[in-house]
C-alpha cells in the first residue's frame, strides 16, 4: 500500500553547532502517558513504525527512546508534554504531503532530489536531510 502521509523521525534540539543528545545522563526520564486522546494523536503524528499500534500506545518505548535521547535536551524549556507537543504542531505546521501538492509534486510521479529539496526548502526555510532507496 502507497503511504497516505509523512511521519516525524524526531525532534532534535541543537545548540546551533551540535546536535544534543541524552542531556538526561542516559537514565530514564520519561513517564508513560495515560491520556488516551493524546497518545492517539502522537501515534497519528509520530508512531512507531517498527510495531503494532496497540503495542507502541501500551510500551511507548519508541517515545521513551526518543524523549530520553533528545527531548532531556530541552526540559528547561519544554517539559515532557510540551515537547511531544512540539513535535505535534510543527507536523502539522510543515504539512509536507500538502505542501508538496501545492508544488506539484504529487505521490506516484517521478521528481529529481533537487526538485524535492527545493521544494521543502521553500516550505520549511530548511534543507531536508533527503536519502532515496
Amino acid at each position: 500500500e502507497t503511504p497516505k502521509n509523512f511521519t516525524t523521525h524526531g525532534l532534535w534540539p541543537d545548540n546551533v553547532s551540535t546536535e544534543l543528545n541524552y542531556c538526561g545522563r542516559k537514565k530514564d526520564n520519561y513517564k508513560i502517558m495515560t491520556d488516551d486522546r493524546e497518545t492517539n494523536d502522537l501515534y497519528e503524528r509520530w508512531p512507531d513504525l517498527t510495531i503494532e499500534k496497540d503495542i507502541c500506545l501500551d510500551k511507548q518505548n519508541f517515545w521513551r527512546y526518543e524523549y530520553n535521547k533528545h527531548g532531556t535536551c530541552c526540559e528547561a524549556t519544554y517539559n515532557q508534554e510540551q515537547y511531544f507537543h512540539l513535535a505535534v504542531a510543527l507536523k502539522d505546521k510543515f504539512d509536507l504531503l500538502k505542501s508538496l501538492g501545492n508544488h506539484g509534486i504529487i505521490p506516484g510521479s517521478k521528481y529529481t532530489v533537487q526538485k524535492i529539496n527545493n521544494t521543502i526548502k521553500t516550505v520549511t526555510q530548511g534543507y531536508p536531510n533527503l536519502s532515496c532507496s
